[in-house]
């Protein structure tokens, strides 16, 4: 399938973002589901300490089928598992984790670590094929 040149730019702008701290970002779908089984605060304090540890690799390690691979979960799963898991957890008088599973795809992007956006896009960049593997900032 081929791009034109602002639709690949976009995909990777978009990939660099979710990939900068890609545990919060995979947790939309996820979180709502360990909500049912975990108290939240230590999903919360899972989730935090995992995009910790992804901040001393995210630079060195692209990896754009991984990234596309997530996108699509995240896309397909986060509102099904966000809403189910909130009735469930409403219906066992779970309020406070009900409600933020139901928000969860909207607080995930609360939790972050900063990142340099555009040194992941240019690492994405490179491993497409998009600029040369010398290019530099």
């Amino acid at each position: 399938m081929e791009f034109t040149e602002s639709e690949l730019q976009r995909w990777l702008w978009l990939r660099a973002v979710e990939w900068a701290n890609w545990p919060s970002f995979l947790s939309q779908p996820l979180a709502p589901i360990l909500f049912i089984f975990f108290w939240w605060p230590y999903v919360l304090a899972g989730i935090l300490v995992l995009d910790i540890l992804w901040a001393s690799i995210r630079y060195s390690y692209v990896n754009p089928q991984l990234a596309k691979a997530g996108a699509i979960l995240v896309a397909l799963f986060k509102w099904p598992a966000a809403i189910g898991g909130a009735i469930y957890l409403f219906i066992q008088g779970n309020y406070i984790s009900g409600v933020l599973a139901l928000l969860w795809p909207f607080l995930a992007g609360l939790v972050c670590i900063p990142a340099k956006i555009g040194v992941i896009e240019l690492a994405f960049a490179k491993n497409v094929g998009y600029v040369d593997i010398d290019a530099e900032l």
